[in-house]
């Protein structure tokens, strides 16, 4: 006996403090990184290794590697289990089980024996359970109590931190321990030997159940119906005559298991039994050996009880457990876990894992019989429960061994469907074809475990698929931007051609069947999850059927044309989803189809735009606010995206360029090893030239364009986003490359004079909100100055003074037409001769024409009215202050206002000193500064007095008496003058223009 059992020290990586608690896991992702990576290695290990023992495979060795062991199988491949390497590297402790029976650990005899030293009835003693590891961290084996005739636990003094995998040899095979992604250790069963093979219970907790009741047939049939039916019983099955009243009957029990390899053939030259924990050989009978499983097991939360599928590996052994007369019970496993212990006919032993649980269920109510539904076959055994229905045809509860007799009850019934019954097994020769389901009237008496006894007549439903040659269509749904009464749903509805159905009849089936259509959203790897993600059924309203317009509610099977239901885009999230959808009448399936619904979102370039006033070329043009942050230009972003009202408010920014940089593991000299987006989520860029000289390059932002994505949340599923990416660039208001926005009027100064260059320039804003308006590049202190302006009560006038004149001393003559309007009478008008003229006077002047005498206003008299309305308010000339509304009228109304208005600009005046007083105006706040200077300085040097130009804009030209004649051309002298704007975001603009001096 050499049985070994090898620990591997394989995870060791997340280190404890001497507190008892984890260091952060932040120092240890590469560790949890391999961890679940070995997690991962371990399963498919494992997987390769069963595969080999189905194929008749056997383990020929098993050594210690650092970290893990290695497990060669016969075919001399070898598969290493291995995990992240623990903190001393150590290859795994070896156990050893002596031939003396005891645990041995590297070589060294412990005082724990391994092997209970007597067997029952002449059997080998019974080997220890695999060793555990205690909360602590501690070994623990189980060693035989001699006197308490059972293995007890013991804790060693042997630490097995870190352990996640190890091996234990015994019973002629190899049962890995290996611990799942919770920390769970799970088993792995694999032979030791050629002729060995290997058992394993389905799940890691099996549950049998047989049935028990007390034999009292005169007690439970009381009724005249139900003695007959007792009588009818015996006489049909002989054997209940010997079974005495108040016996205790038992029935069922089925215990499955799974051998491998596969081509490994059960037969009753086994010997089956079952095995506690403590040694015990349980008197449980195990036989008949039958390969598959009923219909009726299934595994619940790790626990197997009846109800699931057949296959290869699995087989049934029926379960006898001895009746102990003296405690008037059957044997069971005793509220413990038993292990199914297998012997071949070579005397090979195998054992399952401690799974399986044997007990009794006592039945004391009678036996029953209901009518169920099963789906049409042209024979179908009524006792065996249906695929679809889920349900017999014939349900019994409490029934004793199948004990029954079953008729058909209706002659009518028999003949229309070409019914007949084989024991339980129907033949329905005559199935109608455009039926969905029909009824087969039975007489049942059944008996039941305690002797009780029925007669019930039952209606058996048989449904019928319909059988059509279409189904659901595949789906593209693109989630609405469209709000329907407060909500973006849209409809997504299916045409019940698709279904192509043949007859009426079907279409009605169908029309009146109750729907439920189920969706299901795939998983990455195209799974579909075990329930549904959304539900719509007839029955709660939320899957419509329409007529042909998608929008009437259909009445019948002749107007139904679609049905579907109102997809909410709030609730759904892109992806695939899978739909299943099922008609049925009742337990009847009429129609069964599957189809596949893509959902998108909408496309990001079609509900997400820049803000076109913002936008060149599809580059949104940021002016951003330069004042907020030093050094920094930073902008809302939102502020330049239109947004649809379904997308959220709250958006994540991603600087691409800086994403990508980061991918790429870039220079932090490259444009994208700074992140655009700052913590605040705004556009953020350095202004130009920030740290002067020592600016780095790629500090150099403004004019660059930069990709940048904004993420939002849509309908408000914060499940559902959606990239926009879009360019933008960030730039100066007032920049532009070639001064294009700057305006220099032609400067001439004179020589010897003070020259303003300021006046003559002017600018507007380059982009932004203020495009195309005036820009103040120069500001000024204001104050109080003389201006010379028009003195219009001092006309110039003739030698004589009598007359006014013009620019040429020429007297202003009156237009014919305005002589009445001056004072001339119509009859000395109407004398007037041809060459008859007037001219302007000073004073009033009285003239004949013929025999007539007027008067002609004067221009003092034309002023005396006029001044009463105008005057010069802070050197322009204008309406004085506070004119009634009256005094207006009378000034639109005067005949001198409208003379003036029509001679002032003919006369020549003198002029006078008016005080004009201006207020401070600064320059814009967007400009920095302005700085002028002379393109060739030298060549200034022979025209002004000074080289360096004020920030004011003057200069002063020298005199002419101090410039070279030789050095002008055509008596005057042209100068280019470099004119920077530096504005706030730290571009600089260069405009270049030319002042020309001259007398």
């Amino acid at each position: 006996m050499n049985k070994k059992f090898l620990s591997a020290i394989l995870f060791g990586a997340l280190m404890v403090s001497s507190t008892g608690t984890f260091v952060s896991c932040k120092d240890y992702d590469d560790d949890i990184e391999n961890l679940q990576g070995q997690i991962n290695s371990n399963k498919d290990a494992i997987a390769a290794l069963q595969k080999l023992v189905g194929e008749g495979k056997w383990v020929t060795n098993i050594s210690p590697v650092e970290n893990g062991f290695a497990v060669t199988m016969s075919d001399g491949t070898t598969t290493s289990i291995t995990g992240i390497k623990g903190a001393d590297g150590k290859d795994g402790t070896e156990w050893t089980i002596g031939e003396d029976g005891f645990w041995y650990k590297d070589g060294e005899k412990t005082t724990s024996q391994a092997i209970a030293k007597d067997g029952e009835d002449g059997k080998p003693g019974a080997t220890a359970p695999s060793p555990k590891i205690d909360a602590n961290g501690m070994w623990v084996v189980y060693e035989w109590d001699a006197v308490k005739g059972e293995f007890v636990e013991k804790t060693t003094e042997i630490s097995a931190q870190g352990t996640s995998a190890y091996v234990v040899k015994k019973d002629g095979v190899y049962v890995l321990h290996i611990a799942d992604e919770t920390g769970k250790f799970q088993e792995v069963t694999l032979p030791a030997t050629s002729d060995a093979f290997v058992v394993e219970a389905p799940a890691a907790v099996v549950k049998v159940k047989f049935q028990t009741a007390k034999w009292q047939p005169a007690v439970k049939n009381t009724t005249e119906k139900a003695k007959k039916a007792y009588k009818t019983l015996t006489e049909k099955f002989t054997d209940l005559a010997g079974i005495a009243a108040n016996a205790i009957v038992k029935q069922g029990g089925e215990l499955p298991v799974l051998v491998n390899p596969a081509n490994v053939e059960l037969t009753d030259k086994f010997d089956f039994s079952l095995q506690l924990a403590k040694g015990k050989v349980l008197d449980i009978a195990l036989s008949n050996p039958v390969k598959g499983i009923a219909d009726d097991w299934k595994v619940n939360n790790g626990s197997m009880s009846r109800a699931a599928k057949t296959e290869d590996c699995l087989w049934t052994l029926d379960v006898e457990p001895a009746y102990n007369e003296k405690d008037k019970k059957y044997a069971t496993t005793e509220n413990e876990e038993a292990s199914l212990v297998v012997e071949n006919e070579k005397g090979t032993v195998v054992k399952t894992a401690f799974a399986y649980q044997v007990s009794a269920d006592e039945v004391k109510n009678n036996v029953t019989v209901q009518a169920g539904a099963v789906t049409y076959a042209p024979t179908i055994d009524l006792t065996a429960v249906d695929a679809k229905t889920e349900k017999a045809g014939i349900i019994y509860a409490n029934e004793y061994k199948g004990k029954a007799i079953v008729k058909l009850r209706d002659q009518l019934n028999i003949e229309q469907y070409g019914l007949s019954l084989d024991g339980n097994v129907l033949t329905i020769a005559n199935m109608p074809a455009n039926v969905s389901d029909i009824t087969v009237k039975l007489n049942v008496i059944a008996l039941g475990l305690n002797g009780s006894a029925v007669d019930e007549d039952i209606d058996v439903t048989v449904n019928q698929d319909i059988q059509v040659a279409g189904g659901l269509e595949d789906k593209n749904v693109t989630l609405s931007t469209e709000k329907v009464s407060g909500a973006y749903t849209q409809n997504v509805l299916w045409d019940v051609a698709d279904f192509q159905f043949t007859t009426a009849t079907q279409k009605d089936a169908f029309f009146k069947a109750g729907k439920t259509m189920s969706v299901y959203l795939l998983d990455e790897n195209g799974d579909k999850p075990e329930t549904a993600t959304y539900t719509y059924t007839t029955d709660d309203n939320n899957l419509a059927q329409y007529k042909s317009d998608g929008k009437a509610t259909a009445t019948s099977y002749s107007d139904f044309a679609k049905f579907g239901f109102s997809l909410n885009a709030a609730d759904y999230v892109p992806g695939t989803y899978a739909i299943v959808f099922e008609a049925k009448d009742d337990a009847a399936t009429i129609v069964k189809s599957e189809a596949t619904m893509i959902v998108s979102n909408p496309k990001a370039e079609d509900i997400f735009k820049l803000v076109p006033d913002f936008t060149t070329a599809n580059v949104l043009q940021v002016i951003g606010n330069y004042a907020t942050v030093a050094n920094k230009v930073v902008y809302d972003l939102e502020d330049g995206i239109l947004a649809p009202d379904f997308a959220g408010s709250d958006v994540t920014y991603i600087d691409l360029d800086h994403k990508a940089w980061e991918e790429a593991m870039g220079a932090d000299t490259e444009m994208g090893a700074i992140d655009w987006i700052d913590d605040l989520g705004r556009l953020s860029v350095y202004q130009n030239a920030w740290n002067g000289d020592d600016t780095k390059a790629n500090e150099y932002m403004l004019n660059k364009e930069r990709n940048i994505r904004a993420t939002y949340t849509l309908y408000g599923n914060a499940e559902n986003t959606i990239n926009y990416d879009f360019k933008v660039i960030v730039k100066s208001s007032v920049y532009t490359a070639d001064g294009s926005n700057v305006t220099v009027k032609a400067i001439t100064g004179a020589f010897g004079k003070e020259v303003n260059m300021t006046s003559n320039i002017s600018a507007v804003y380059a982009l932004g909100i203020n495009k195309g308006k005036a820009l103040t590049l120069f500001g000024n202190a204001g104050g109080s100055t003389e201006k010379d302006v028009t003195d219009y009560d001092a006309p110039k006038t003739d030698a004589a003074s009598k007359y006014v004149v013009n620019t040429d001393a020429t007297p202003i003559e009156i237009a014919k037409a305005d002589l009445i309007k001056f004072g001339m009478t119509v009859d000395a008008y109407t004398a007037l001769g041809a060459d008859d003229k007037f001219f302007l006077t000073v004073e009033n002047n009285d003239v004949t024409v013929g025999s007539e005498n007027s008067t002609l206003k004067g221009w003092e008299t034309i002023m005396t009215e006029v001044n009463k309305y105008y005057t010069y308010n802070n050197g322009t000339w204008g309406d004085k202050d506070g004119l009634s509304a009256d005094e207006k009228a009378a000034r639109d109304a005067s005949a001198e206002v409208a003379l003036f208005k029509a001679y002032k600009d003919k006369l020549a005046y003198d002029t006078k000193k008016e005080t004009v007083t201006t207020q401070a105006k600064p320059a814009s706040d967007e400009i920095k500064s302005v700085t002028f200077a002379w393109d060739d300085t030298k060549l200034a040097e022979k025209f002004v007095t000074s080289t360096t130009i004020g920030t004011d804009g003057k200069f002063t030209a020298k005199a002419e008496a101090d410039i070279k004649a030789s050095d002008l051309v055509n008596g005057k002298a042209e100068l280019k003058v470099n004119m920077k704007v530096t504005d706030k975001w730290g571009m600089v603009m260069t405009k270049t223009y030319t002042v020309t001096i001259k007398k």
